[in-house]
């Protein structure tokens, strides 16, 4: 339970040896892959163009700052920028990208060397030096990212096409670690402006970008991978849902997604439409800043779970996009470890309330950035009905989402609805870099939380992983530190014209995609 500072089950065994047997042979694995000629994936060059609507707007370009966890800033970013390494949702690994082979010296060492001959969109070579001052400002803008990288301890460049990161610990988690880190040019990264129009080695350059409005990216021809499918992507910000769908039935746009059930049954009987559906890493939550009263009550914490009628919410709003939620985390990702559910109980729930010194209940805020999720404005209105009934008076405080993030990472609220998506597709994304005492989202400070997720990070035994990331799902649930309501499908609508587009439980990606119109 949350009250015993022990790790349960905490497995013995060589985590040095683990570490370096698993890393060599993973690299050594993927080396032969990566050698093997690049095999060209379209016979003509690329053509046409690709108009996408993303379900909310493109906050930004820079892949490390506050808004780099952002749904758009993640999406666009892999379209600009490459990576040591891609996440392969297929098989839960890890494949060569910028990286063609990695081995580890020692537990604490990782060395990496790179893809020969791969240039940035101004045409500058792409060398260590610039994965190293990549992962330092990364490092340095202290964003969402940043505490997964709590355990460097140094980064060299010694030779152009090999880079060496050393830990103070094993990280069992580096090359998911690193699937997320945008590979920028040292020389220009820090130049005023540089985001606006950023440079990148990926796919796609830069045409031209316009906040709130439009993002336009052109095939990159010098692109050391296989050649993207169209020759340009344009990304629309479309944020109101019903704006969205006309544009995809007229054919202002080619493909959308985040569409609530409603508008999905009217596009499936529409004959010039594809819809594809697929489990997601995505889900909602309802965060408590554990620092406010009342919410330093683990009591009230709970009587506001028990408020919930969750079932009859995802039958009535979310019904064929979400499936209930029974642990911090989608069941879709690795480290999930199922929770017995609270249940709906508003009589337990006034009870907690009374025992906790709130006969009468209270008042409280609730922050949220409409668009974060598709029905978001329907659950937060059905979320302050459920709370009302209990005695909770929730005073609605949704903002536009610089001022919402602005809040959220000051922990200026009292209760936060938003969505979110495990990107790695592992317990860590998201329990490490949310759930310790040193990340600090909600308040919440926990050392047994903090040590369990420590030892997970630094094994590479997936087993013994999945233990750590049980017991922490445990501990969360039992001190419902949040609310985890909904774990969302994804579907997507598509012209017919599009072809290429495989759907995964991460962001998407276009580069494959072909139109033929």
């Amino acid at each position: 339970m949350a009250g015993d500072t022990r790790v349960r089950g905490r497995p013995a065994f060589g985590r040095r040896r683990f570490l370096g047997r698993a890393a060599l042979a993973a690299g050594g694995a993927l080396l032969g892959a990566a050698r093997r000629p690049v095999r060209a994936a379209y016979a003509a060059a690329p053509a046409g163009e690709l108009r996408v609507s993303l379900p909310a707007r493109i906050v930004g370009l820079d892949p490390m700052g506050a808004q780099a966890a952002e749904e758009s800033v993640r999406v666009v970013s892999a379209h600009i920028f490459d990576t040591l390494v891609v996440h392969d949702p297929r098989t839960r690994g890890y494949r060569p990208a910028l990286a063609v082979k990695w081995e580890t010296p020692d537990p604490a060492t990782w060395v990496f060397t790179l893809r020969p001959g791969v240039r940035f969109h101004d045409g500058g070579a792409l060398t260590a030096r610039d994965v190293k001052a990549s992962l330092e400002r990364m490092i340095a803008q202290k964003g969402p990212f940043a505490p997964l990288w709590a355990a460097i301890d140094s980064v060299d460049a010694p030779a152009d096409a090999a880079v060496r990161i050393k830990t103070k610990t094993p990280v069992g988690t580096m090359l998911a670690n690193l699937s997320l880190l945008s590979i920028l040019p040292a020389a220009a990264m820090n130049n005023a402006g540089f985001f606006n129009r950023p440079v990148g080695s990926g796919p796609f350059r830069v045409a031209s970008y316009r906040p709130d409005s439009e993002l336009v990216l052109d095939a990159n021809p010098g692109y050391w991978g296989p050649a993207p499918g169209v020759k340009t992507l344009r990304f629309r910000d479309i944020p109101e849902i019903a704006a969205r769908v006309t544009a995809l039935i007229t054919g202002e746009i080619d493909l959308t997604y985040g569409l609530p059930p409603d508008q999905l049954a009217t596009l499936r009987g529409n004959k010039d439409l594809h819809l594809q559906t697929t489990p997601s890493y995505r889900y909602y939550f309802i965060w408590m800043n554990v620092r406010r009263s009342p919410f330093t009550d683990k009591r009230v914490r709970q009587a506001m779970i028990y408020a919930l009628d969750t079932q009859t919410m995802l039958t009535a709003l979310l019904k064929g996009i979400a499936r209930p939620m029974t642990a911090p985390i989608p069941s879709t990702v690795f480290g999930y470890a199922p929770q017995r559910p609270y249940g709906y109980d508003p009589a337990r729930a006034k009870q907690l309330l009374a025992a906790a010194g709130h006969p009468g209940g209270f008042d409280t805020s609730m922050i949220w950035n409409p668009g974060s999720g598709p029905q978001d404005q329907e659950i937060a209105q059905a979320l302050f009905s459920y709370w009302n009934a209990v005695g909770v008076r929730v005073k609605d405080a949704q903002a536009e989402r610089a001022q919402w993030l602005d809040r959220l990472l000051k922990l200026d609220w009292d209760l936060d609805l938003q969505t979110n998506i495990v990107i790695t597709g592992d317990a860590d994304f998201v329990l490490r870099r949310l759930y310790t005492t040193q990340a600090n989202r909600m308040g919440y400070a926990n050392p047994t939380v903090d040590r369990a997720l420590e030892l997970a990070a630094e094994s590479v035994d997936q087993d013994k992983r999945k233990v750590y990331y049980g017991q922490v799902c445990e501990i969360l649930w039992d001190d419902a530190v949040g609310i985890y309501p909904f774990e969302l499908l994804e579907t997507y609508a598509s012209r017919r014209a599009v072809r290429g587009f495989v759907p995964t439980p991460t962001f998407p990606t276009f580069t494959s995609v072909t139109v033929g119109r």
